[in-house]
């Protein structure tokens, strides 16, 4: 296989893999609850930030998604979410502000979603 064939191929698969990642279904809000209780939310790259009182949901489409994955060895509630331990669950919620208490907020507090 000669050089130029090599580097077409290769821009390629590269485009392939950039498109799919692109294009792949994801949530608009991925929220982890972390052994220990703790929940994060984890942007497209996998960056986790601490859970704020407020969480805002934007995205595309009429209805927000929403994933709750509960990486804990207990069952969290996240406000309107309820997640068993070890589980993953996905809501589609419509445009509003829910709130209410939160098992896994550092704090304690209540948790408001402002799906937008």
């Amino acid at each position: 296989m000669n050089a130029r064939r090599l580097l077409s191929l290769s821009a390629l698969l590269v485009g392939t893999a950039a498109a799919v990642w692109w294009t792949w279904p994801r949530p608009d809000t991925l929220i982890r609850v972390q052994r220990g209780g703790v929940a994060v939310i984890s942007d497209a790259f996998g960056r986790d930030t601490p859970l704020p009182d407020t969480v805002r949901v934007g995205g595309s489409g009429a209805k927000r998604k929403i994933r709750v994955v509960n990486e804990d060895t207990i069952q969290h509630r996240l406000a309107m979410f309820t997640v068993p331990a070890g589980g993953q669950t996905d809501y589609t919620v419509p445009p509003g502000t829910f709130g209410g208490a939160c098992s896994a907020h550092p704090s304690k507090k209540q948790l408001t979603f402002v799906i937008q």
